[in-house]
Parts: structure tokens; C-alpha cells; sequence
């Protein structure tokens, strides 16, 4: 029997529309994400919740919070095309994967709320965020793609991921 927190959990982590996808024996199309479109996802999503962490630390810590946005917004300038490299190709798999627009459009939502909503922000998260910003300093897109990469570990449980 699964309590409320297993529902929840289920709901939370699931891959977005799963119970939809047809299989591909029946599309003729492969309906799950590809290694390469795995990590561009998770790329995507770390962005994501990297900017949405510090947005929240620069209201709670208007200096420090915002001078760590302010250096987001500068990596994000200078691997601009590395991240939108990775939108584009995650946004090929989900529009394989999910050829309705309107599902297509879901998953994205779904994606999306999955990974900035949970995302709590206290002190520790902060400081935490900072440093990671600090290391992004010194060790740029490497630094980006090892915390890309631990991220992925935990959404290859979320998407659809070819075995």
C-alpha cells in the first residue's frame, strides 16, 4: 500500500506523461531520451535551478544573493551558446518523444515545476549556491557539467531514458 509522501513522490518524479507515450514498435520513433539528450537535459535543468536558488538568495540576502545572480548571469553570457546548444536539443527529444504540441508543452511545465519547485532556500542552500558560483569562477563549464552530471544521476530516474 503507498502512503500519501509515495503518491506525492510518485507524482513529483514520474516522467511527465509517461502513461501517454506509445511504444515505439508502435510510432516507428525512438520515445525515450538518447545519452546526449539525457545530459542536455540535465544541463538545462541544473541551470535552471542554479538561477531560481540565487534569485531567491538575492531577495533573502540582497548583497551577497545578488552579487552570486550577477555572476550567474555572467556565466550564462559566456557559455551562452553551450546552454542554448543544450535547450535545442533537449527540446528535439521532447518534441520526438511527445509529437503533440500540447503534451509536448506539458512535459515542459511538468519539467520545469520538478525541478524549481522543491528547491527550498534557507542560509545553508545559499551559502552552498555561492560557493558552487565560486566554483564556477575558476573551473567555468567543467565545473558546470561535474554538477550537471550529479543532477543527471538523479533524473535518469524522471525521464523517459532509452535502456
Amino acid at each position: 500500500m503507498i502512503g500519501r509522501l509515495g503518491i506525492v513522490a510518485l507524482l513529483l518524479f514520474a516522467a511527465p506523461g509517461w502513461a501517454q507515450q506509445a511504444t515505439p514498435a508502435q510510432s516507428g520513433k525512438q520515445l525515450c531520451f538518447n545519452e546526449k539528450e539525457a545530459e542536455a537535459e540535465a544541463e538545462v535543468r541544473t541551470g535552471m535551478q542554479i538561477r531560481e536558488i540565487l534569485r531567491r538568495c538575492a531577495l533573502a540576502d540582497p548583497v551577497k544573493g545578488q552579487a552570486a545572480l550577477e555572476e550567474w548571469y555572467r556565466f550564462d553570457q559566456e557559455h551562452g551558446d553551450r546552454l542554448r546548444a543544450a535547450v535545442e536539443l533537449r527540446r528535439q527529444a521532447i518534441s520526438r518523444i511527445y509529437p503533440n504540441r500540447r503534451q509536448m508543452q506539458q512535459w515542459e511545465t511538468d519539467s520545469v515545476v520538478a525541478t524549481i519547485k522543491a528547491v527550498e532556500v534557507n542560509d545553508g542552500v545559499c551559502k552552498q549556491t555561492y560557493d558552487l558560483m565560486d566554483r564556477l569562477k575558476t573551473e567555468k563549464w567543467a565545473g558546470f557539467k561535474y554538477y550537471a552530471r550529479l543532477g543527471g544521476i538523479l533524473l535518469r530516474e524522471q525521464i523517459p531514458l532509452c535502456r
